[in-house]
């Protein structure tokens, strides 16, 4: 054993450095940090097309608008806590936050009791004019509290049909990396269901009927009544499917990321692999450390006390 060992075991300089870190331990110093943030909006498109029963789960036939919600509950599941999750509905030209983003493990029965109940009677109008939605998106996403991705679901079939009048542009919104476009559907055409307020199949949306405003009310003059109307043969059917080369192209506008929403792992991936909306301060906790440094300094001293004793 060393000279200078043995001065600083007399002198009970183990102690004295075990006191100090223990004092600093007690003032718990925080160190700042930029930590980037990793929260999501999930936007789901009610609109009616999104009825349509064109997806599969489990081998059985459901709707766009029940699969996409099952999507988003199943993946819910592989976010780690400290994650903070919105849920959002997309109609007519509007998104409409149900909250602001909260911690999903503290929170994970609020969020799925949220997804159980959403439908397609809560949209407050029958239109769906996308571009505008995801301008939309974009204002409700400066009034959160942190910065949050944006994961949109829909089957990107607009109503009435975009032409070069209500074609908005988006290159105002460019810079939207850390947004998911996710289409859902098949691209095979199918009729769009029309239902009663009670949630009864009455027959299918007509092409006039949505190409003109699909709305929930006889006209524009009578508000508060439903429109009724159907189609009365195949050929006047209204056929909706996922507008894929649509979705792509909005994407692109705004340089955002699209997946075809087809499969779990290929939306989760895509989830995945965006890049962090902004940065968020934090403060990490050391005293824990200088806690550890007055346990060696105590451990340090009594040793070489011990083995004296046991020889």
């Amino acid at each position: 054993m060393s000279y200078l060992h043995l001065y600083f075991i007399h002198r009970g300089l183990y102690l004295w450095l075990a006191l100090i870190g223990l004092a600093i331990a007690m003032v718990n110093p925080k160190i700042p940090l930029s930590l980037n943030v990793n929260n999501y909006m999930f936007v789901i498109d009610i609109t009616q097309s999104m009825n349509v029963k064109d997806m599969h789960m489990n081998k059985r036939p459901i709707s766009r608008l029940n699969y996409a919600l099952q999507l988003i509950s199943m993946s819910l599941k592989e976010f780690p806590c400290g994650t903070k999750v919105s849920i959002a509905l997309f109609a007519n030209a509007e998104v409409v936050p149900l909250y602001v983003p909260i911690e999903i493990c503290e929170n994970f029965g609020v969020i799925q009791d949220t997804l159980k109940h959403l439908e397609w009677r809560m949209a407050w109008r029958g239109s769906s004019h996308l571009r505008l939605g995801l301008i939309d998106a974009g204002s409700v996403s400066l009034t959160l509290p942190e910065p949050t991705k944006i994961i949109f679901l829909t089957d990107g079939d607009e109503a009435a049909p975009l032409n070069a009048i209500t074609k908005v542009d988006l290159q105002p919104m460019q810079g939207s990396s850390s947004w998911l476009l996710a289409g859902i559907g098949s691209k095979e055409p199918s009729p769009i269901p029309k239902f009663n307020s009670k949630d009864e199949i009455i027959g299918y949306w007509s092409q006039y009927a949505t190409k003109i405003e699909p709305s929930q009310i006889v006209n524009e003059d009578s508000i508060g009544k439903r429109d009724d109307s159907i189609a009365s043969e195949p050929h006047e059917y209204y056929l909706s499917a996922l507008r894929e080369e649509y979705l792509k192209e909005v994407v692109s506008d705004i340089n955002a990321n699209y997946v075809r929403a087809d499969l779990q792992t290929k939306f989760l991936a895509a989830i995945n692999k965006l890049p962090s909306a902004g940065n968020s301060p934090a403060h990490v906790e050391t005293g824990w450390i200088f806690a550890l440094i007055s346990a060696f300094f105590v451990i340090a001293d009594y040793l070489p006390k011990r083995k004296n004793l046991l020889h």
